[in-house]
């Protein structure tokens, strides 16, 4: 249904691109990646709220005399530094005080997705991060899963979880957290990440952790190649069993590990703009997405935490576009590869590629493709 009304919507549109697709401008593209569904599997709920929630919830407990407007409350996003940020990070998360509070934010930020033609994202929640407000981690999540229930009947949008435990914690308490995480394995909680302090705490010390995990039918993931090299990665591999990496810009230091990435067909969850916000790459330009592409990687492209960064999914496609020179048909397969690296059944990941491929039938395929992973 949502894929006929998209080209009927957009049937003029189409109509152009495959009327004369040797000349057509860099910005009609731009209109149709904005169009286009869209994968997410990267991102962190609490760095992607709206600002206008995130206002209202200031106001609610008693207003900052610095943030009077969305305006304001943008300057007082802008970091120096890493330290800032995460300063930052922590003043916000003061204003998230009751469940609903997660329930407004989770919502709205699902409203703002849907409008990016964002149709499934899979997201990390930290609830643990929010006891010193007095808050549990099973009223967090049934507040977030109930949004995430409104946001689909409202406007379609799917939306699973996956609890990201922080190695800054350490093992013991991940443990016990796994059993909380597992009692919302059926009501949309997927599966469990693994975040943090990446060079202090290795993925060695939470094996057990994920093995534990595994045998709860949770899936695995974990952020690995950010902070820390590629024997980060390879601890995340062999250790942890994990069925995507988050990041992994750090890999390319390896090439056998390269190697094993494209032979296991280990998803990257790549996340260019926030790899440029926090240093771990020198600059946009100087991302090694290009090289892991070449390679033969399966590549995702992703936001992480797109508010605090300032970006959006589909500002990170224009830049594989505008930046990276891919070429429409390799945006097509990104999109694809988001899809097939879900954890979504069979049915669920042939809904989302039948509609990709309804809104993709009419636009002829390009001439100078690039080979699919």
């Amino acid at each position: 249904m949502l894929g006929r009304y998209f080209l009927h919507r957009e049937r003029n549109f189409i109509v152009s691109l495959k009327m004369d697709i040797s000349s057509i401008q860099r910005t009609a593209w731009h209109e149709f990646i904005r169009l286009m569904p869209k994968v997410e599997l990267h991102l962190h709920l609490e760095g992607a709220f709206t600002f206008t929630t995130l206002l209202s919830l200031i106001k609610k407990y008693g207003g900052d005399s610095r943030v009077r407007s969305t305006s304001d409350l943008k300057d007082r996003f802008a970091y120096k530094d890493f330290p800032q940020f995460i300063e930052t990070w922590k003043w916000k998360n003061q204003f998230f005080r009751v469940p609903e509070d997660f329930e407004l934010s989770t919502f709205e930020t699902l409203t703002d997705l849907h409008h990016q033609h964002v149709e499934y994202v899979e997201a990390f929640f930290s609830p643990w991060d929010f006891t010193e407000n007095g808050l549990s981690m099973p009223d967090i999540t049934r507040a977030v899963l109930t949004a995430c229930r409104r946001a689909r009947e409202e406007y379609g949008i799917r939306c699973s979880l996956i609890a990201d435990l922080n190695r800054d914690h350490g093992a013991k308490l991940g443990m016990q957290r796994i059993d909380e995480v597992a009692g919302f394995i059926d009501q949309g909680v997927i599966g469990i990440g693994l975040g943090g302090s990446e060079h202090l705490y290795p993925a060695d010390l939470f094996e057990e952790v994920f093995a534990k995990a595994k045998r709860y039918g949770l899936h695995r993931v974990a952020h690995a190649g950010e902070a820390a090299g590629p024997k980060s990665i390879w601890a995340a591999l062999l250790k942890l069993d994990v069925e995507r990496i988050g990041h992994g810009t750090r890999a390319g230091e390896d090439p056998l590990l390269l190697e094993e990435l494209r032979r296991r067909k280990i998803p990257l969850e790549v996340c260019i703009t926030s790899n440029a916000c926090t240093g771990v790459v020198q600059s946009i330009a100087t991302h090694p997405l290009k090289q892991y592409w070449d390679a033969g990687l399966v590549v995702t492209i992703n936001t992480d935490d797109p508010t605090m960064f300032g970006c959006t999914l589909t500002d990170e496609y224009f830049l594989l576009m505008d930046r990276f020179g891919f070429t429409p048909e390799a945006l097509r397969q990104i999109c694809y590869n988001a899809i097939e690296s879900t954890f979504l059944d069979g049915a669920g990941k042939r809904q989302l590629r039948t509609h990709l491929d309804e809104i993709w039938k009419d636009v002829p395929s390009d001439t100078h493709t690039h080979q699919s992973n």
